[in-house]
């Protein structure tokens, strides 16, 4: 893959380069679900020239004019104007708009060029407001419709924070997070044997909740067990309570309602009745889509006795 090279590179380039490893490994790890030929990530934000942080699938040429040419100044309101069923990103075949998109000079002298037929563009948030911007392409027509899309915005959150660790094109090197947190955080003996498994897996990142005196954070780990830790707000835990998470959580392992009983010690009635009610707060048919939408949005404890990484990952991987 290549490496957008553009305004980053006076800054810490040990820390950037493992930073911009972790988006490599993402975008590899979303291709069995998002079926892009073609891919790019850009930090953009308050202004600033967009740089691009890494990309695959795209000449020089193309990734220049998606940088250069393609409107990233109103990306708060891009999702909302362009697509037609927001929050879903908009792709060309499905945006009312998309038609204008195929007669610009972008597409015709660039995209088009290179036999690209379907494009997607994510904004990816941190905090409260964008921070970057991801760019899917593909050869083939219609190849985002329906699942690729809904994949799209469950990382989206993820892919932020990533990419709100690198520096803006005018900002220095800072190192995120909050650290008195992350002191209580590495403090505790179950957050450290979950960094050492989290160490010895095969994941670039992940974000997750984990609980710190009494209230919930959102947890960041990227590789090789770098940690930045925020406060999640009310509407991101979905109304989930502290027993329906940890009952969810294993439910991303793929344990079976007696298996959830035992780790819990609880009755198989009171975790039926805990599934029930979680599934009707994520919105949820099933539990299977309860768990996809837990993993996509990192609402689950990754305990290692409750909820271990390791069958996270068996359990994730078997959901696919």
């Amino acid at each position: 893959m290549d490496r957008g090279k553009d305004g980053v590179d006076g800054a810490d380039g040990g820390a950037l380069d493992r930073l911009r490893t972790d988006l490599d490994m993402s975008l590899r790890l979303l291709r069995p679900l998002i079926p892009y030929d073609a891919a790019q990530i850009l930090r953009i934000g308050h202004g600033l020239k967009p740089v691009e942080l890494c990309r695959t699938g795209y000449s020089a040429n193309t990734a220049w004019a998606l940088v250069h040419m393609f409107p990233v100044e109103g990306a708060r309101r891009f999702t909302y104007e362009v697509s037609d069923d927001a929050p879903l990103p908009p792709t060309i075949s499905t945006s009312g708009v998309g038609g204008d998109f195929t007669s610009s000079r972008l597409f015709r002298e660039h995209l088009a060029k290179e036999g690209f037929e379907e494009g997607m563009s994510l904004v990816l948030y941190h905090g409260e407001g964008p921070v970057g911007m991801a760019h899917f392409s593909s050869r083939t027509a219609r190849a985002f419709e329906g699942a690729p899309r809904q994949a799209a915005l469950a990382v989206s959150g993820l892919l932020g924070s990533v990419v709100a660790m690198f520096p803006g094109s005018d900002e220095p090197w800072r190192r995120g997070g909050r650290p008195a947190t992350e002191q209580r955080l590495l403090a505790d003996p179950d957050f450290a044997r979950h960094l050492r498994d989290f160490s010895q897996s095969p994941l670039a990142f992940i974000g997750h909740l984990w609980e710190v005196d009494g209230s919930f954070v959102i947890v960041d780990v990227a590789q090789p067990g770098r940690i930045v830790a925020r406060p999640v707000d009310a509407a991101t835990l979905r109304g989930l309570t502290r027993q329906e998470l940890r009952v969810l959580s294993a439910l991303c392992c793929g344990a079976t309602d007696s298996e959830i009983a035992l780790r819990l010690h609880l009755s198989r009635r009171t975790v039926q009745s805990y599934l029930g009610s979680l599934r009707q707060k994520l919105g949820a048919a099933s539990r299977l889509e309860a768990a996809v939408i837990a993993l996509g949005a990192g609402l689950y404890v990754p305990h290692p006795d409750r909820a271990p990484l390791g069958q996270i990952i068996r359990g994730g991987q078997g959901k696919r």
